[in-house]
């Protein structure tokens, strides 16, 4: 994604934050309060008889000094791994384009190829491949797309709590888990919305209405898919998290998932082919730079420790 990261590609998704009310992230429980005597003016029990002593009163303060890091939800407490992720040399040398439009990159750079440049065929011209990944997709549409709808339209902003239930748990059992994959999903997510604005390929239905997605169509471009990137990054660290702790077939099965998800975006004509592998190879670059921060490193350790 990942809170759950996002769709992953939707910018809507960010990191998956309807999971919020699940981990304290930012609501929930609510207390109610009285209009004719708010909490603040109750007197401190067993005070004096016409005392004006109150649970508000200085004296009842505490908590001044604390550090307030452990008191962070786990859905925004993700946002500090994504906060370290923009300081790596590898975003700040990212692959961009200058003021008149050329591409340019620096060594050690975060860069994938162009759309242009995967679909670069000395056989066929461009049209050509795009027609024939275009063709790919509507056989998808006519043979897959009804039995897939139901995966369609539930991963379409949320799935983080798919990879969870996979694994037989959910956010609020294993809440640093939660934490970290919303962590890699914003992460996958910054790096793609990144990716699609110097990329800008129309999206497969703009090319060809007749695929008519059966979900609203993102407002942003198709290159990379943001849906595999994210899903793909969250089984490789979920591949991590493990570690041999867990038997071979449970690691398969996420990474199945995450391949799914992935292809039910072709299915839907959201995506082309060629999106979803350039999603597979960012989400393959991104996870070594993730490795290299601390605060990515802390929230593995902690996911670690659920599973132990």
């Amino acid at each position: 994604m990942v809170g759950n990261v996002g769709n992953v590609g939707n910018v809507g998704n960010v990191g998956n934050v309807g999971n919020v009310g699940n981990v304290g992230g930012g609501g929930g429980a609510f207390f109610p309060d009285r209009v004719d005597l708010p909490f603040v003016a109750v007197r401190v029990p067993g005070a004096m008889p016409g005392s004006l002593v109150r649970l508000s009163d200085p004296a009842f303060r505490f908590g001044h000094a604390a550090s307030f890091e452990k008191d962070w939800g786990a859905t925004f407490k993700a946002w500090r791994v994504l906060d370290e992720f923009t300081a790596t040399e590898a975003w700040q040398k990212r692959q961009r384009r200058d003021a008149t439009g050329v591409l340019v990159e620096q060594p050690g750079g975060l860069t994938i190829k162009t759309w242009q440049q995967m679909l670069d065929d000395p056989k066929r011209t461009l049209v050509q491949v795009v027609n024939a990944e275009i063709d790919d997709l509507v056989l998808k549409a006519e043979s897959e797309r009804a039995d897939a709808l139901g995966e369609i339209l539930s991963q379409k902003d949320d799935f983080i709590d798919d990879f969870l239930g996979l694994l037989g748990t959910d956010a609020g059992r294993r809440k640093a888990t939660f934490t970290l994959l919303n962590a890699v999903s914003l992460v996958a997510l910054m790096a793609v919305m990144h990716f699609k604005l110097i990329n800008n390929r129309r999206r497969p239905s703009q090319v060809c209405p007749a695929l008519n997605p059966p979900v609203s169509v993102p407002g942003h471009a198709a290159y990379p898919s943001g849906h595999a990137t994210q899903a793909l990054l969250i089984a490789a660290t979920l591949g991590q998290v493990f570690e041999g702790k867990m038997q071979k077939g449970a690691l398969t099965s996420v990474d199945a998932l995450a391949e799914r998800i992935a292809v039910n975006r072709e299915i839907a004509g959201l995506h082309y082919a060629s999106d979803t592998a350039a999603g597979q190879l960012l989400a393959q670059a991104l996870l070594p730079i993730l490795e290299t921060g601390d605060r990515f490193k802390e929230a593995l350790a902690d996911a670690q420790l659920e599973w132990s």
